[in-house]
């Protein structure tokens, strides 16, 4: 539209604006605009327009960041009140990237403390963000706010980051897709964390949007030799154009339930709707069986906990933990042999998964950490022992265990992301689509066992209407494979009528 002058920046800038006054009451998607400066960038994005100036990819569009993404002049907090004054003095790369590229930055997006909660998005600095689907729920987390202004439309395009599910959590929660690349994709310098030094499971900024088109714009558009010559960590291996994929020539694995927490009826009807829908398109469909499911989840945990919390109880400086988080740092923080018994009592109660969890918490030697480092690295490679195996390119797999969760019930749920947290272990790129909404059939989980499938029973039920998404899980660098295959579920699942539409009015 503003190639051919049927819209101009500045007037997709104030549509948006006057979005946001309408939702943002009530959604609380943003902790900062950038109005002034976003509408004095739409004008002059304009005017180069008319003067016929060179013009780059974004040129007039409009994007937003996760607030633990860098913006010069602006606090980069990841929602800890310590960091309320750290005013960073230049754009994370990506960020300067996509503004020489021609966007323009509408502001930056609420996170939830410590950026460490896959369900809810609240922090004393900016409040709580609300699930536009639902108010009483979650966005989902950490780049809560991210979706939650995409999927009530006042953004279009943003830029999230993604070391737990982070950006596909929000993604499937709110409705929308996300995309988390291969670790290196896209430079990660000014993308701001919380446990500085940690590298056993390293973050990755990634695209959120509209569409998987939007995604693929993103990605193509940062795509460039200025990304790899100020970031020498990134690999340059280019990025080949989705749109040159044929997605019917690939096999895809798929897997409803890994045998850890048995997901919602609505999220194996999802897989298994998409899988089918895959099948009568032409490509090559193949039921597996995922491999050290539970090991993977007790690895990511022994790993990010490995310092004992030190690191973050000194980032937050006296601040009381936010309440999703006060579970588990309360069991980390316990000594060993208190855990231990936990543990054991957990398991006599039949708590497997939670003894499991006690397990892998707690500081760990630097001995320790190196055999964890080398199981990690072994089990990549089993992985891919075990695709090459079973003869696929590509996986479909669940994304979160339940739909979005009500307010205060995410405490002690946090293994539900094991199917997205799985994939940030073993690097692998991997997408969210929206497929559908939750049936008023499936809202009732049969004879649920232990307190997490309790809690899982809670929280689906009165879930009726919310979006439900599916993952696509590529090879490592292999990520234009990815999208191409999302973009094949995309142009299925939009001509039903649960499609979860967005923008979506609160």
């Amino acid at each position: 539209m503003l190639d051919e002058e049927r819209v101009t920046s500045r007037e997709i800038v104030e549509d948006l604006h006057r979005r946001a006054d309408e939702v943002e009451p009530r959604v609380n998607a943003f902790a900062h605009q950038f109005r002034e400066r976003a509408l004095e960038l739409a004008d002059q994005r304009d005017a180069e327009r008319k003067e016929g100036a060179p013009l780059g990819p974004l040129h007039g569009i409009p994007f937003s960041v996760k607030e633990s993404i860098d913006t010069a002049g602006t606090p980069t907090t990841c929602g800890m009140r310590a960091f309320r004054d750290d005013r960073p003095v230049h754009h994370a790369i990506i960020v300067k990237l996509a503004l020489e590229q021609g966007a323009i930055l509408l502001g930056k997006t609420n996170v939830p403390q410590t950026l460490l909660a896959p369900f809810e998005t609240v922090n004393e600095l900016f409040g709580t963000t609300n699930n536009p689907w639902n108010m009483g729920r979650g966005p989902g987390g950490s780049s809560g706010g991210e979706a939650a202004a995409i999927a009530s439309g006042s953004s279009v395009l943003g830029i999230g980051t993604d070391v737990g599910g982070s950006i596909r959590s929000p993604a499937t929660l709110c409705g929308v897709f996300g995309f988390k690349p291969t670790v290196g994709r896209w430079s990660n310098v000014g993308a701001r964390g919380t446990l500085p030094g940690q590298e056993f499971i390293r973050t990755q900024t990634g695209p959120l949007g509209r569409s998987v088109d939007d995604l693929s714009m993103f990605m193509r558009a940062l795509d460039r030799p200025e990304h790899f010559a100020r970031d020498r960590r990134l690999p340059p291996v280019p990025f080949r154009s989705p749109a040159e994929i044929d997605p019917t020539s690939l096999t895809v694995g798929y897997f409803d339930d890994d045998g850890y927490l048995t997901p919602a009826a609505s999220v194996q009807r999802a897989v298994q709707e998409t899988a089918g829908l895959l099948a009568d398109a032409g490509v090559t469909i193949k039921r597996v069986r995922p491999i050290n499911v539970h090991e993977i989840l007790e690895l990511f945990f022994s790993g990010l906990t490995s310092d004992g919390l030190v690191t973050l109880l000194e980032g937050l400086g006296g601040e009381r933990f936010a309440a999703p988080l006060r579970t588990v740092a309360m069991a980390n923080r316990a000594p060993k042999h208190v855990r231990a018994g936990l543990a054991r009592v957990a398991r006599l109660l039949g708590e497997t998964r939670t003894a499991a969890v006690l397990d892998s918490l707690g500081a760990k030697s630097t001995h320790r950490m190196w055999a964890l480092t080398e199981r990690r690295n072994q089990i990549r490679r089993e992985e891919m022992v075990f695709w090459d195996r079973e003869g696929i390119d590509l996986l479909l797999t669940p994304t979160m265990a339940t739909p979005a969760v009500p307010h205060g019930l995410s405490h002690d749920f946090t293994v539900a992301f094991s199917n997205l947290a799985r994939y940030n272990l073993l690097d692998q790129p991997a997408g969210v689509v929206p497929v559908t909404r939750v049936r008023v059939d499936e809202t009732r989980r049969e004879n649920p066992g232990d307190r997490v499938e309790k809690r899982a029973a809670e929280i689906e039920a009165q879930s009726v209407g919310l979006p439900v998404g599916i993952q696509v899980v590529g090879r490592p660098w292999e990520d234009p494979e990815v999208l191409a295959m999302m973009r094949l579920v995309e142009a299925h699942v939009r001509k039903r009528d649960d499609f979860p539409r967005v923008p979506v009015t609160p």
